[in-house]
């Protein structure tokens, strides 16, 4: 980043003769930029162009070679800087996609737990003759078996994903999934309703209790 100061001062000189005194009032007026970690520094004296001094770094310079420095030096900040904004800007995006993939392997995870777990209670052998197959929950078994099968393999395609940082096809596992706990709960809840209705079995009926137990 360039820095610059001005400073201005009175330079006050006294020129004395015989019969009287004579005082020049001269001002100097100094500027001083830092660009690129050199001094550019040029000191004007009122009136007096051709007595202007030029420095780089406390070396003196003539005008042409201070100009020629001082914009080249401002060029390479310009695109220095710029070079710093675009990896700045590249840092930020990387920074946003880390966290979408995060966040969506978060959900993802979540949801497929949820799913993982209610397939185990629906599974228990007992309720299998007491499914209640449904165009809104599950409509057959062979759904069923492609359903385990499918969150049986979730954890790999999920650490596939995320390996290659696609937020793009973790979304749209979560979107695939999504639906399913309410489902397969809902599935649950009839099946278990229609066991109950059927089930004259002590052991049965006992089974289901301790599954109701499960659920609460």
């Amino acid at each position: 980043m360039k820095a610059k100061k001005l400073i201005l001062f009175y330079f006050i000189s006294l020129i004395l003769n015989l019969d009287a005194k004579t005082i020049v009032h001269t001002m100097i007026s100094a500027t001083e930029e830092r660009v690129m970690g050199h001094v550019f520094k040029h000191v004007m004296t009122s009136s007096m162009a051709e007595q202007d001094q030029f420095f780089i770094d406390g070396k003196t310079v003539n005008h042409d070679l201070y100009r020629q420095e001082l914009e080249r030096m401002e060029k390479q900040e310009r695109e220095k800087e710029y070079e710093e904004l675009i990896v700045t800007r590249r840092h930020r995006i990387e920074y946003t996609e880390m966290m979408q993939v995060q966040i969506a392997e978060k959900l993802l995870r979540r949801i497929s737990d949820d799913v993982i777990g209610l397939l185990d209670r629906i599974q228990n052998p007992s309720l299998e003759p007491f499914f209640v197959f449904t165009d809104t929950t599950i409509h057959s078994h062979a759904q069923l078996m492609q359903l385990k099968n499918f969150v049986l393999q979730i954890d790999t395609l999920i650490d596939d994903k995320v390996e290659q940082a696609d937020f793009s096809g973790l979304y749209d596992l979560s979107t695939k999934l999504e639906p399913w706990p309410a489902r397969l709960e809902k599935f649950f809840q009839d099946t278990m309703q229609q066991a109950i209705k059927k089930s004259d079995d002590t052991a049965m009926l006992k089974e289901l209790l301790k599954l109701v137990g499960q659920t609460s």
